[in-house]
């Protein structure tokens, strides 16, 4: 009997030790891939959405409070220095493309979406990118 017990808990953890090198694996994949390849594989109800234009502390003040007004957004984080915001929302009431809009119309590029050119122009001149 003791055998047994013996072989089972030898078993549960060399299974244990195999998941735990196939999750290492796919996680260092996901390094090599960058944050571009993630944006659209965040999951549901996430979404890392790529904001290469934004400039300053002004642009992620903008960028946040036009991503609050969509409605379905539970919250939102924008990190300047990445570039990339990360939104929390309800899956069932809006979808990435409706937050990438609302990000285009405050003036921003979002992931594949432009920025719509007239309100970048009305940004202040700190937030106007040349590109």
């Amino acid at each position: 009997m003791k055998n047994l017990i013996v072989l089972f808990l030898m078993l549960s953890v060399a299974a244990f030790a195999g998941e735990k090198k196939s999750t290492d694996k796919t996680t260092a994949q996901k390094s090599k891939m960058g944050h571009s390849a993630e944006m659209m594989k965040a999951g549901p109800g996430h979404a890392m959405i790529s904001v290469p234009t934004l400039q300053c502390n002004n642009c992620v003040n903008t960028v946040t409070a036009a991503v609050k007004k969509v409605k379905g957004v539970e919250s939102v984080k924008v990190d300047l220095e990445k570039k990339i915001a990360h939104v929390n929302f309800d899956a069932k009431k809006v979808k990435v493309a409706d937050i990438e809009k609302a990000i285009a119309a405050a003036g921003y590029d979002a992931n594949k979406v432009k920025r719509d050119e007239k309100a970048h122009a009305n940004l202040p001149q700190c937030c106007q990118s040349k590109k």
